[in-house]
This record gives structure tokens, C-alpha cells and sequence, in this order.
């Protein structure tokens, strides 16, 4: 019998965008997960606290992510302590025990993975899904995924039309003009104005 799979995506969402939301479903198109989980980050290693509430960064992933099949929102690392990968990792392969673990991150990260706090132990528990961005960076993301692959990586590479935007992009604009650009959603753009988030 095979083995039941479980996807997660894990992110500081400060907000989530339309392109983190095209990223997850490709993914799912691909591995039809019976699970899917989006992971907002509490307070990230590499990062300063993040600039947004964590409850306001899991009700907007609520939204943006609505609809994606198989898929919630887990608030895990919303525990006020700083928030390692390994550790999640650990959580769900405890809760649940028989599945294969697949981890979706960008092409970004995966060519930085050696860098994360434990990657090898992380790399032994999950697959690696990432996001192949565009041509111009398949090659490089081709050499990350092989220079892991001999350490004993899974990896699987998803090919995706992107949308070129980023969180930090979005913190300055105009949500408006973010949603009426196909950036972000209506609904998420219309929680922005309401939270008064990213206002000077």
C-alpha cells in the first residue's frame, strides 16, 4: 500500500502573495498530497522579528491559501520561540507517524539549504520540493539539487510560471494596486487596509 503523504510550506507570509499561492499549487498538482499544510513562521532565525502580528500573518495565509485542496493553515511555530525548521520537522513526523513528509520551498532557498540550522537531519526526514523560477535559474538550481542529491537528499523539481513580486515588495505598495496587478488578492488587500498593516 503506498504511503500517505503529507506536504508542508512553511514561510513568514508578511503577506502571502498570489505567487506563494501558484508555487503550492503546482505543487499539489504534482503530488496530490493528502495533506498540505501552509506554516506560517513565529520569529525566524535569519530574520528580525517579523514587521507583522503572527495571528494577522495566519488569518491573511487563511485567505490567500482558501480553496487549494487538502490544505490548512498550522500555527505551530506561532509559540513565541525562534522558529528552526528541524523542530517542525520533528513535530509532524511525531503527529504523523507513516507518512512521507514533503517540504515545498523557493528556488532561493534550496540553494542556500546548507546553511540551515541542522539541514542534514532535515534533509534524512523530508523530500524537497522546490520551484523551478524561470530558465535562467534552472541550471544553478539543477547544481543545488545535485550537490544536496549526494548527500542523501530527496528532491523533486516543480516547473512553474512564477509572478514576480516578493513579500518586501508588497510591504511598500499599495495594496490596491498590488491586488488590482494580479499580486495579491482582493480579500487579502482588503485585510491589509483594515489592519491599517504596512502603513507609514
Amino acid at each position: 500500500m503506498e504511503s500517505k503523504k503529507l506536504l508542508f510550506y512553511g514561510g513568514s507570509f508578511d503577506p502571502p502573495h498570489l505567487g506563494h499561492r501558484r508555487l503550492l499549487e503546482a505543487a499539489v498538482g504534482e503530488l496530490h498530497p493528502d495533506i498540505v499544510y501552509v506554516i506560517p513562521s513565529g520569529i525566524s532565525p535569519h530574520k528580525k522579528r517579523s514587521v507583522t502580528p503572527f495571528w494577522d500573518r495566519v488569518n491573511m495565509c487563511r485567505i490567500s491559501f482558501r480553496g487549494i485542496v487538502n490544505t490548512k493553515v498550522l500555527t505551530v511555530e506561532g509559540r513565541g520561540s525562534k522558529s528552526y525548521t528541524f523542530k517542525t520537522v520533528r513535530y509532524l513526523k511525531k503527529r504523523y507517524p507513516g507518512y512521507e513528509l514533503y517540504m515545498l520551498i523557493g528556488s532561493d532557498m534550496l540553494e542556500s539549504f546548507k546553511k540551515w540550522f541542522l539541514y542534514r537531519r532535515i534533509m534524512a526526514s523530508v523530500s524537497i520540493v522546490a520551484g523551478c523560477r524561470d530558465d535562467d535559474d534552472e541550471a544553478d538550481l539543477r547544481t543545488s539539487a545535485e550537490e544536496l542529491i549526494k548527500e542523501g537528499a530527496r528532491i523533486v523539481l516543480l516547473s512553474f510560471s512564477p509572478i514576480e513580486t516578493s513579500s518586501s515588495e508588497l510591504r511598500i505598495s499599495d495594496p490596491v494596486k498590488s491586488a488590482d496587478s494580479g499580486l495579491i488578492s482582493n480579500e487579502v488587500a482588503d485585510y491589509i487596509i483594515k489592519r491599517g498593516l504596512y502603513s507609514k
